[in-house]
């Protein structure tokens, strides 16, 4: 048997959920259109403003980069007092971008190589501020060394074993467990040093470098061994 339709009445229509919620929402922008306006004007300047700092950080990323392909040419050419003054000038004038933090790295290791140590470190330390950056082991091997030549033994192991932490491979990390182990040799500390280099004379074929430098420190081990007994 067929239902008869039901006739919806204006008082029902009036107390329909879904349509007072339209209303209701009608009603909000009516009363609210001006601010509605200025919020939205507000979103698209946000927007625009967001555009123009992309773009300006684009401009300033390429600008420091060609900079830094400048101060490589004269560091290459020989000209290295103009590519010195073409790194700090690039760390000062681009702050916050790649080229900076690679200028800082370079500047680490030019100053390094003239055994300039103390200003070395200063360039270090703010470098390895940033652990992600591609050249961060090789700045903390650059410190491991650093703190050897001060006699800093504890700063020492401490720079190699983050540099072990951070090595981007297996063989980066035995590598520096390889260095880890000449300082315990150095220390005297036979047994943690023998704990490195067991391992890595087991995993490695012979006459490969790694195999060849353990092998080197694990015979100097055990002259040391044997003197001592």
């Amino acid at each position: 048997m067929i239902k008869a339709k039901k006739h919806i009445t204006k008082k029902e229509i009036a107390h329909d959920p879904f349509l007072e919620s339209i209303n209701t929402v009608k009603k909000y922008f009516d009363e609210n259109k001006n601010f509605i306006s200025r919020v939205s004007l507000g979103f698209v300047a946000l927007i625009v403003v967001g555009m123009l700092f992309n773009n300006n950080f684009t401009s300033k990323r390429e600008t420091s980069e060609s900079a830094l392909g400048m101060a490589f040419v004269n560091l290459s050419s020989g000209d290295r007092d103009n590519g010195l003054l073409q790194l700090e000038l690039i760390i000062d004038d681009y702050a916050g971008t790649k080229a900076a933090r690679h200028s800082k790295f370079m500047l680490a290791r030019l100053y390094y190589e003239q055994k300039n140590y103390l200003t070395a470190k200063l360039y270090l330390l703010d470098f390895l501020d940033d652990p992600t950056d591609e050249f961060h082991v090789g700045a903390l091997i650059l410190m491991a060394d650093i703190e050897k030549f001060n006699g800093n033994s504890d700063g020492e192991e401490k720079y190699i074993k983050q540099s072990m932490k951070y090595a981007s491979s297996k063989s980066d990390k035995d590598k520096y467990s390889i260095t880890l182990a000449e300082y315990y040799m150095n220390e005297g500390n036979i047994q943690d040093a023998l704990a490195l280099v067991v391992p890595i004379i087991e995993k490695y074929e012979r006459r490969s470098d790694l195999y060849n430098k353990a092998q080197e420190i694990l015979g100097h081990l055990h002259t040391v061994s044997s003197d001592e007994q």
